[in-house]
């Protein structure tokens, strides 16, 4: 019960926190009839079952990015939202819960970097009103991500933009690269094995991932302007200035799209958002946080099910 009172206060906070800041809360749905493709996620798939008319299909969102970007095309201002969020075929355990708390908000007028000092002001908020010691208290050291491959794997990322060159890379480094995988593949495998194992000391902001990771993010040569935060080696934030073109956002919509078809579960493309990106602001940025991370990192735990009331694996497994 402690736990409860202490969670409903860190949530409570984060709205006072935004509010006092001139966001708006808003409620969007967490079913949707299409979604983002987004193949490095498996969705849940759902039905509803109509009595008079036909059945619909509809999908439990990952994000609700779909539906707020639509409030910003309609002139909402900044806004933010705390809701929740599914992800399928991820282990439930340590880090993960398929259903999980997210906080998602919207700034006009806002670059990715200028979305940083947003959360780092929302995280000293939280840790100075909880008493929750200093150790985490920002300002975060910031690495670009060629910064970061160049110190922990000894890689210059410039030179290793196409496969070919990524691919003599991890066998100089002794990865395994498997037959026909990908530049974006074989870049996650060096990411994962080399670079995020070494971000386990102080928090970070990794920004500047390389353009050829698909994202909605606007993109600047050979990078695009995203940032994530780790604490204590944890991903707990992902941000960037929102694309706002609508030609290279249905181009980035068909190719995700083809890739789409290799997931498990299908489901529609939102053609819906892209034709909102006609109306939406020059610049924008957004950023997504999984509160169930923050406050297990806060807290200084291990596991997120420690700050579960019901945990997806004590139900389910």
């Amino acid at each position: 019960m402690e736990m409860l009172r202490r969670r409903a206060e860190f949530i409570q906070l984060t709205r006072d926190y935004f509010i006092q800041k001139g966001y708006l809360e808003v409620e969007t749905p967490i079913l949707a009839p299409a979604l983002i493709p987004e193949p490095s996620l498996e969705v849940f798939r759902t039905l509803y079952l109509n009595p008079f008319e036909r059945e619909a299909e509809c999908f439990l969102i990952p994000s609700p990015e779909l539906w707020m970007k639509r409030l910003i095309a309609q002139g909402s201002g900044n806004i933010f939202q705390i809701t929740k969020s599914f992800r399928n075929h991820e282990p439930a355990g340590t880090m993960h819960n398929p259903e999980f708390t997210l906080l998602e908000w919207y700034s006009i007028g806002y670059s990715y970097m200028d979305e940083i000092q947003v959360a780092e002001s929302l995280i000293r908020f939280l840790i100075e009103e909880m008493n929750l010691g200093s150790e985490l208290l920002p300002p975060f050291r910031r690495l670009s991500m060629q910064e970061a491959f160049s110190i922990y794997a000894g890689v210059d990322l410039n030179t290793a933009m196409s496969e070919d060159a990524i691919r003599k890379v991890a066998l100089s480094l002794e990865t395994e690269v498997k037959k026909g995988e990908s530049w974006e593949e074989i870049f996650q495998r060096l990411f994962l094995t080399r670079v995020e194992p070494a971000l386990t000391d102080k928090p970070v902001i990794l920004y500047d991932y390389p353009a050829g990771i698909p994202t909605l993010a606007r993109k600047r040569g050979n990078y695009a302007e995203r940032w994530e935060l780790y604490l204590r080696g944890v991903e707990i934030a992902n941000c960037y200035t929102e694309e706002t073109s609508v030609k290279r956002l249905k181009q980035l919509f068909m190719s995700e799209g083809r890739r789409k078809k290799g997931c498990r579960v299908q489901h529609p493309l939102d053609s819906g958002l892209l034709e909102a990106f006609s109306d939406f602001p020059s610049l924008c940025s957004g950023c997504a946080l999984g509160m169930d991370r923050l406050f297990t990192v806060l807290l200084g735990f291990v596991s997120i099910e420690r700050v579960l009331p019901f945990p997806f694996s004590k139900i389910f497994l």
